[in-house]
Protein backbone atom coordinates (compact mmCIF):
# COMPACT_ATOMS: atom_id res chain seq x y z
CA UNK A 1 0.00 0.00 0.00
CA UNK A 2 1.40 3.20 -1.06
CA UNK A 3 0.36 7.11 0.05
CA UNK A 4 1.14 9.91 -2.86
CA UNK A 5 3.11 11.93 -0.63
CA UNK A 6 6.30 13.63 -1.46
CA UNK A 7 9.14 11.33 -1.49
CA UNK A 8 11.69 14.01 0.20
CA UNK A 9 9.16 13.46 3.45
CA UNK A 10 8.22 9.99 3.30
CA UNK A 11 8.95 7.83 6.50
CA UNK A 12 8.76 4.68 4.74
CA UNK A 13 7.52 1.07 7.75
CA UNK A 14 7.50 -2.39 6.68
CA UNK A 15 5.43 -4.13 8.21
CA UNK A 16 5.97 -8.07 7.66
CA UNK A 17 3.81 -10.12 8.94
CA UNK A 18 2.86 -13.79 8.74
CA UNK A 19 -0.72 -13.97 8.91
CA UNK A 20 -2.04 -11.01 6.97
CA UNK A 21 -5.59 -10.92 9.00
CA UNK A 22 -3.72 -10.49 12.40
CA UNK A 23 -3.05 -6.81 11.37
CA UNK A 24 -5.47 -5.28 9.55
CA UNK A 25 -4.40 -2.83 7.00
CA UNK A 26 -5.84 0.76 7.44
CA UNK A 27 -5.09 4.41 6.04
CA UNK A 28 -3.38 6.40 8.95
CA UNK A 29 -3.93 9.40 10.29
CA UNK A 30 -0.14 9.97 10.21
CA UNK A 31 1.23 12.25 7.77
CA UNK A 32 3.59 11.68 4.96
CA UNK A 33 3.58 8.04 5.68
CA UNK A 34 3.86 4.89 3.39
CA UNK A 35 3.00 1.38 4.63
CA UNK A 36 4.25 -1.96 2.78
CA UNK A 37 3.26 -5.36 3.80
CA UNK A 38 4.87 -8.63 3.12
CA UNK A 39 3.80 -11.81 4.57
CA UNK A 40 6.20 -14.41 3.54
CA UNK A 41 9.71 -15.05 4.35
CA UNK A 42 11.23 -14.65 0.83
CA UNK A 43 8.45 -11.56 0.25
CA UNK A 44 10.28 -9.64 3.15
CA UNK A 45 13.76 -10.66 2.24
CA UNK A 46 13.85 -8.63 -1.41
CA UNK A 47 12.01 -5.59 0.25
CA UNK A 48 14.73 -5.48 2.73
CA UNK A 49 17.37 -5.92 -0.16
CA UNK A 50 15.77 -3.71 -2.33
CA UNK A 51 14.66 -0.77 -0.59
CA UNK A 52 15.34 1.74 2.26
CA UNK A 53 13.16 1.78 4.75
CA UNK A 54 12.85 3.87 7.92
CA UNK A 55 11.29 0.79 10.33
CA UNK A 56 11.04 -2.20 9.74
CA UNK A 57 9.07 -4.91 11.77
CA UNK A 58 9.06 -8.42 11.49
CA UNK A 59 7.14 -11.56 12.74
CA UNK A 60 9.41 -13.53 14.63
CA UNK A 61 7.13 -16.60 12.26
CA UNK A 62 9.16 -15.22 9.08
CA UNK A 63 11.87 -16.28 10.73
CA UNK A 64 13.19 -13.24 11.92
CA UNK A 65 16.74 -13.97 12.76
CA UNK A 66 17.33 -14.63 9.56
CA UNK A 67 16.00 -11.49 8.26
CA UNK A 68 17.57 -9.30 10.80
CA UNK A 69 20.63 -10.66 9.38
CA UNK A 70 20.17 -10.03 6.15
CA UNK A 71 19.03 -6.38 7.02
CA UNK A 72 22.18 -5.90 9.22
CA UNK A 73 24.55 -7.34 6.75
CA UNK A 74 27.62 -4.66 5.24
CA UNK A 75 26.45 -4.02 2.43
CA UNK A 76 22.53 -4.00 2.54
CA UNK A 77 20.98 -0.76 2.53
CA UNK A 78 18.92 -1.55 5.47
CA UNK A 79 21.99 -1.32 7.90
CA UNK A 80 21.20 1.12 10.21
CA UNK A 81 17.42 0.99 9.93
CA UNK A 82 15.87 0.08 12.97
CA UNK A 83 14.36 -3.80 13.02
CA UNK A 84 11.31 -4.35 15.92
CA UNK A 85 10.16 -8.21 16.11
CA UNK A 86 6.78 -8.79 16.23
CA UNK A 87 5.93 -11.87 18.75
CA UNK A 88 2.56 -13.19 19.78
CA UNK A 89 3.81 -14.32 23.39
CA UNK A 90 6.66 -12.92 25.35
CA UNK A 91 8.77 -15.51 27.56
CA UNK A 92 10.45 -14.28 30.60
CA UNK A 93 13.87 -12.67 29.52
CA UNK A 94 12.73 -12.97 25.59
CA UNK A 95 12.56 -9.16 24.79
CA UNK A 96 16.51 -9.06 26.30
CA UNK A 97 17.23 -12.18 24.41
CA UNK A 98 16.01 -10.71 21.27
CA UNK A 99 17.74 -6.97 21.74
CA UNK A 100 20.82 -8.85 22.56
CA UNK A 101 20.88 -10.83 19.16
CA UNK A 102 20.74 -7.22 17.59
CA UNK A 103 16.57 -6.11 17.14
CA UNK A 104 15.96 -2.67 18.44
CA UNK A 105 12.81 -3.60 20.00
CA UNK A 106 10.24 -6.25 20.49
CA UNK A 107 6.14 -6.12 20.91
CA UNK A 108 3.30 -8.28 21.15
CA UNK A 109 1.47 -9.13 18.23
CA UNK A 110 -1.34 -7.98 16.67
CA UNK A 111 -1.03 -4.96 16.55
CA UNK A 112 -3.70 -2.77 17.22
CA UNK A 113 -4.45 0.97 15.22
CA UNK A 114 -3.19 3.17 17.95
CA UNK A 115 -0.17 0.81 19.42
CA UNK A 116 1.03 0.70 15.66
CA UNK A 117 0.65 4.49 15.29
CA UNK A 118 2.58 4.99 18.61
CA UNK A 119 5.42 2.83 17.79
CA UNK A 120 5.98 4.88 14.13
CA UNK A 121 5.74 8.17 15.87
CA UNK A 122 8.10 7.04 18.46
CA UNK A 123 10.32 6.48 15.75
CA UNK A 124 9.51 8.99 13.60
CA UNK A 125 10.50 11.66 15.77
CA UNK A 126 14.07 9.86 16.00
CA UNK A 127 14.07 9.70 12.85
CA UNK A 128 14.38 13.68 12.38
CA UNK A 129 17.57 15.64 11.63
CA UNK A 130 16.59 18.51 13.82
CA UNK A 131 18.76 17.41 17.15
CA UNK A 132 22.16 17.34 15.31
CA UNK A 133 21.42 20.50 13.18
CA UNK A 134 20.59 22.17 16.71
CA UNK A 135 24.10 20.68 18.30
CA UNK A 136 25.86 21.50 15.05
CA UNK A 137 24.49 25.49 15.29
CA UNK A 138 25.98 25.25 18.91
CA UNK A 139 29.12 24.19 18.64
CA UNK A 140 30.16 26.69 15.61
CA UNK A 141 28.85 29.61 17.95
CA UNK A 142 31.03 28.22 20.58
CA UNK A 143 33.93 27.50 18.48
CA UNK A 144 33.48 30.73 16.77
CA UNK A 145 32.59 29.05 13.83
CA UNK A 146 35.94 26.74 13.74
CA UNK A 147 33.76 24.08 11.36
CA UNK A 148 37.96 22.18 11.09
CA UNK A 149 37.03 21.29 15.10
CA UNK A 150 33.44 20.20 14.01
CA UNK A 151 34.12 18.27 11.79
CA UNK A 152 36.69 16.73 14.50
CA UNK A 153 33.80 16.06 17.20
CA UNK A 154 31.67 14.59 14.76
CA UNK A 155 33.84 12.42 13.09
CA UNK A 156 34.95 10.98 16.95
CA UNK A 157 31.33 10.66 17.67
CA UNK A 158 30.62 8.65 14.34
CA UNK A 159 33.54 6.82 15.41
CA UNK A 160 33.43 5.99 19.24
CA UNK A 161 29.20 5.81 19.49
CA UNK A 162 28.84 2.49 17.87
CA UNK A 163 31.61 0.75 19.63
CA UNK A 164 30.47 2.75 23.16
CA UNK A 165 27.00 1.19 22.58
CA UNK A 166 28.38 -2.43 21.72
CA UNK A 167 30.69 -2.52 25.19
CA UNK A 168 28.06 -1.61 27.36
CA UNK A 169 25.73 -4.33 25.57
CA UNK A 170 28.12 -6.59 26.31
CA UNK A 171 28.97 -5.58 29.85
CA UNK A 172 25.15 -5.00 31.06
CA UNK A 173 24.31 -8.86 29.50
CA UNK A 174 26.93 -10.30 31.55
CA UNK A 175 26.40 -8.21 34.54
CA UNK A 176 29.98 -6.27 34.50
CA UNK A 177 27.83 -3.12 35.42
CA UNK A 178 31.38 -1.52 36.52
CA UNK A 179 32.48 -1.16 32.85
CA UNK A 180 28.76 -0.79 32.07
CA UNK A 181 28.81 2.58 34.17
CA UNK A 182 32.62 3.08 32.97
CA UNK A 183 31.92 3.26 28.83
CA UNK A 184 28.08 4.77 29.85
CA UNK A 185 29.91 8.05 31.79
CA UNK A 186 32.57 8.68 28.88
CA UNK A 187 29.69 8.07 26.06
CA UNK A 188 27.62 10.79 28.29
CA UNK A 189 30.88 12.88 28.30
CA UNK A 190 30.99 12.77 24.86
CA UNK A 191 27.03 13.96 24.11
CA UNK A 192 27.30 16.71 26.65
CA UNK A 193 30.25 18.32 25.06
CA UNK A 194 28.56 18.19 21.43
CA UNK A 195 25.44 19.31 22.65
CA UNK A 196 23.33 16.14 21.96
CA UNK A 197 20.75 16.68 24.46
CA UNK A 198 18.40 13.16 23.45
CA UNK A 199 21.69 11.30 23.68
CA UNK A 200 23.16 12.87 26.82
CA UNK A 201 19.89 12.75 28.86
CA UNK A 202 19.20 9.43 28.07
CA UNK A 203 23.08 8.54 28.89
CA UNK A 204 22.55 10.15 31.88
CA UNK A 205 19.47 8.26 33.15
CA UNK A 206 21.45 4.94 32.38
CA UNK A 207 24.24 6.08 34.47
CA UNK A 208 22.31 7.15 37.17
CA UNK A 209 20.64 3.85 37.29
CA UNK A 210 23.86 2.13 37.46
CA UNK A 211 25.40 4.53 40.23
CA UNK A 212 22.38 3.36 42.56
CA UNK A 213 22.23 -0.37 41.58
CA UNK A 214 18.95 0.11 40.23
CA UNK A 215 20.21 -2.54 37.30
CA UNK A 216 16.13 -3.61 36.59
CA UNK A 217 16.02 0.13 35.06
CA UNK A 218 19.60 -0.78 33.02
CA UNK A 219 17.72 -2.64 30.32
CA UNK A 220 15.61 -0.25 29.62
CA UNK A 221 17.52 2.74 29.42
CA UNK A 222 19.92 1.01 27.88
CA UNK A 223 17.89 0.17 24.56
CA UNK A 224 16.66 4.04 24.66
CA UNK A 225 20.28 5.16 24.62
CA UNK A 226 20.82 2.14 21.84
CA UNK A 227 17.84 3.68 19.55
CA UNK A 228 18.85 7.26 20.13
CA UNK A 229 22.34 6.42 18.53
CA UNK A 230 21.26 3.99 16.10
CA UNK A 231 19.24 7.30 14.75
CA UNK A 232 22.56 9.54 15.17
CA UNK A 233 24.67 6.84 12.87
CA UNK A 234 21.74 6.41 10.58
CA UNK A 235 21.86 9.91 9.83
CA UNK A 236 25.37 10.73 9.26
CA UNK A 237 25.67 11.39 5.84
CA UNK A 238 23.49 14.36 6.28
CA UNK A 239 25.32 15.46 8.70
CA UNK A 240 28.64 14.90 6.84
CA UNK A 241 27.23 16.96 4.06
CA UNK A 242 25.69 19.63 6.65
CA UNK A 243 29.11 20.20 7.99
CA UNK A 244 30.57 20.51 4.29
CA UNK A 245 27.98 22.82 3.17
CA UNK A 246 29.52 25.22 6.23
CA UNK A 247 33.22 24.61 5.08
Amino acid sequence: MFLDISPQKQFTTLIACADATVLQKYEPDIDELVLIYTHTQNETASAISGQLFNLILIDLALNAPSLLFLAKSFDCINNDTPIIAMAEILAQDQKKMLINEGFDDCVIKPLNRDRLEELINFWRENDSLTPYIDSIEILLSKTKNNIRLVNMLYDKLFEELPIQIINIENAIRIGNYKIALEVTHNLNGSAKTCYLKEIADIANSLEMSLVQNNFEYADGFFLMLKQNVSSFNKHRKSILEILNDRS
